[in-house]
């Protein structure tokens, strides 16, 4: 082999050896892409209060002679519902789900949540997630929040 032909298979062997770095490097682009660009959609989200508040009327001796202790704990308790633990698991069915499942999705509280079921009765029923952005308070932004978790 002359010298020349040494030089060109060195040549063909760099120009190989950069062809297939970039090729490497194209296809980890494409991996990381697809890996971060997927929302995260867990199927098992517990819905955990920080503290459970009960409000019972008591309207007997015990309650009235505790007046004063009532009055102080009266203004935190008073139309507080009973909380507890449920398990939601997304994405939710718009035409099956409860209030307190729509209220488990970020940016949904109790007013969106009852402005969603009014609609549901509404409408019969959803036919495509869409159709809450026709609900007044749900906007392009709130919509792409809160697409992913549920369906119908």
């Amino acid at each position: 082999m002359s010298g020349s032909d040494k030089q060109k298979l060195s040549n063909g062997n760099k120009q190989s050896d950069i062809l297939v770095g970039v090729a490497l490097l194209l296809l980890a682009a494409v991996f990381l892409y697809v890996g971060f660009s997927q929302p995260k959609v867990s199927n098992d989200y517990t819905v955990t209060p920080s503290e459970t508040q009960v409000y019972s009327p008591e309207f007997d001796s015990t309650a009235l002679s505790n007046s004063s202790t009532a009055q102080a704990s009266s203004s935190e308790s008073y139309g507080a519902q009973e909380v507890t633990d449920i398990a939601v698991h997304f994405p939710i069915n718009l035409n099956t789900c409860t209030r307190d499942e729509l209220m488990a999705i970020d940016g949904i509280g109790e007013t969106r949540a009852d402005s969603i079921l009014a609609y549901r009765e509404q409408l019969g029923g959803y036919t495509s997630v869409e159709q809450l952005k026709e609900i007044s308070g749900i906007g392009d932004t709130l919509y792409a929040k809160i697409a992913p978790y549920v369906t119908v």
